[in-house]
């Protein structure tokens, strides 16, 4: 079964060899990498994103770039422009850093952004660093993007602990495209958040609500450092596969088909 890891993070010093011998180990055919964040210099944002092209562009069939960019820092719309166009990046990652997405200071990089048909994941749910910022994660407030339809996103963490919540952001873009596959701009990120039976639970309700065609397999396990956790990770989604009866077309959908539609290789 092919498995595509659709949300990893990368870190200074990762050796492009022995993390695909990892991925070998692991059973992981592709990953998407995140390049690693920078909340207020454009230089460095710059920096950090040519360290991931670079990381990437030496297997791009197995390693997919995504820009973690901050929407404040003046001149980053510029730099997701190169990111997209020039540099193979399959997409943008955001963490709402005390900003809400709602916010009129934000909309011209949302303009942006809808212009380049961007491929956004964001973070959604309780935050663990960022001082208080939590608050300014709860999905709802992606409800704005409605207004640039040619967005597509996912919410990372099943937005834990607001998975219903997410579940309804989810049925509320479903509205907006007329009940149509075509033009449904959300996905559902099922990398961990929550865990045990509060995990099962929100996946359980997800497919329930949705199916599996918008739900997409992560790790967040960061490299190099915490690949072992990648394959934790993954044994423990297919346990809770396994116990809510999904058949193999179900699984392969959530493990890889949604990643190869959301964020294609490159390059």
């Amino acid at each position: 079964m092919r498995i595509v890891d659709g949300h990893t993070h990368m870190r200074a010093g990762a050796s492009v060899p022995e993390v695909l011998k990892r991925m070998d180990t692991n059973g992981i055919d592709r990953m998407v990498v995140i390049s690693p964040n920078e909340r207020t210099s454009l230089d460095k944002t710059r920096e950090n994103l040519l360290m991931a092209k670079e990381f990437c562009a030496a297997a791009p069939d197995r390693l997919t770039g995504l820009a973690w960019l901050e929407p404040t820092i003046p001149g980053i719309k510029e730099l997701a422009r190169e990111a997209l166009a020039d540099w193979d990046f399959a997409g943008i990652k955001l963490i709402p850093d005390h900003w809400y997405a709602y916010e009129e200071r934000l909309e011209p990089f949302w303009e942006a952004m809808n212009e380049l048909e961007a491929r956004i994941l964001f973070h959604t749910g309780i935050i663990y660093d960022y001082e208080d910022g939590s608050r300014f994660n709860r999905p709802v407030y992606l409800e704005k993007l409605v207004n640039y339809p040619r967005i597509v996103f996912a919410m990372a963490h099943i937005s834990w602990p607001w998975c219903e919540e997410c579940l309804a952001v989810m049925g509320r873009f479903r509205a907006a495209c007329g009940y149509k596959t075509e033009g449904w701009q959300s996905y559902i990120d099922i990398t961990p958040g929550s865990q045990g039976r509060l995990s099962r639970r929100a996946i359980a309700d997800a497919v329930e609500m949705y199916g599996v065609d918008r739900m997409m397999f992560g790790t967040d396990n960061s490299i190099p450092g915490d690949m072992p956790w990648q394959k934790q990770s993954l044994d423990r989604f297919l346990g809770i596969f396994d116990e809510l009866g999904l058949d193999d077309a179900q699984k392969q959908r959530i493990l890889s088909g949604t990643a190869d539609e959301l964020f294609p290789a490159r390059g």
